[in-house]
């Protein structure tokens, strides 16, 4: 069944004010199809958090894949290492590291690879500990598994698909070492990050969801991010995924023009 415009832009008023995420004309006939496709989650969606979560399954797109942008993860892994003095001290219990907007798990998982191959070097000396939250209950569950068709691994190198298992003929499973080292929850930008977990971070990455975010709510998300760093933390999104003023305490980071890098000032106190 075909959607009216008005039962369309209810159900894109309805994922914004949930999400944040803000249905762009560039993807408006994929999301009017899925949305077509599941009327009945869009009719439930008002009533129950239940029919809105599945609503919200079908209709965000979870693409990501292994080590998406390259210099990212360097950069990741000179800020943690560098013996220029850069480098952030590592902790007893090792750093931190939030994977937010994680999809389904590729890009936590190439930090708990890009954490072996430090460790496997002696440039660190605990793995990191990994947390990846997503909105997606169906993500998350894809993530938890953590199985890849062959097919989008082509690009990894030897030492990476070393980190995986066979899983059939089709698919590479990563090894269980590795995902015990990723906890994964369900957790919404809007909403305040949880008692539970553990926070202060070290590193924030967060690429390729704040373009999907309408504008007036970037800046709202950056002052989340930037009050769960610790004094000196790095956040790193997507190239040109932000253009404006950071939040107060948080300083362009310019040693890789591509790579989109901010630092929390070493002075600022942590919390909102």
């Amino acid at each position: 069944m075909e959607l009216t415009e008005n039962e369309f832009r209810h159900g894109c008023r309805l994922i914004e004010s949930h999400t944040g995420v803000v249905v762009s004309p560039c993807w408006v006939d994929y999301a009017r199809r899925r949305m077509a496709e599941c009327q009945a989650f869009l009719q439930n969606a008002e009533t129950g958090t239940r029919g809105l979560q599945a609503l919200v399954d079908r209709l965000l797109i979870k693409e990501t894949r292994f080590f998406r942008h390259p210099a990212s993860f360097n950069y990741v892994a000179n800020f943690l290492t560098d013996d220029a003095g850069n480098a952030q001290a590592e902790p007893p219990s090792g750093f931190s590291v939030w994977s937010a907007g994680c999809a389904s798990g590729e890009e936590a998982y190439s930090l708990a690879m890009l954490s072996e191959q430090l460790c496997q070097a002696g440039k660190l000396r605990s793995p990191l500990r990994l947390l990846a939250t997503d909105v997606s209950r169906s993500a998350l569950i894809a993530a938890r598994r953590g199985e890849y068709l062959r097919s989008r691994l082509g690009h990894l190198n030897a030492m990476q698909l070393a980190c995986f298992d066979a899983a059939g003929e089709k698919s590479l499973r990563v090894k269980a070492t590795l995902r015990k080292r990723v906890a994964f929850a369900l957790h919404n930008l809007l909403d305040p990050l949880p008692v539970k977990i553990g926070k202060p971070f070290d590193v924030i990455f967060c690429q390729n969801l704040l373009i999907y975010v309408a504008p007036t709510r970037r800046k709202m998300l950056l002052d989340k991010l930037a009050d769960a760093l610790r004094p000196g933390g790095c956040l790193i999104l997507a190239p040109g995924e932000f253009v404006g003023t950071p939040p107060d305490p948080m300083l362009r980071d310019r040693r890789d023009p591509n790579v989109l890098a901010y630092r929390r000032s070493r002075k600022s106190a942590w919390g909102p």
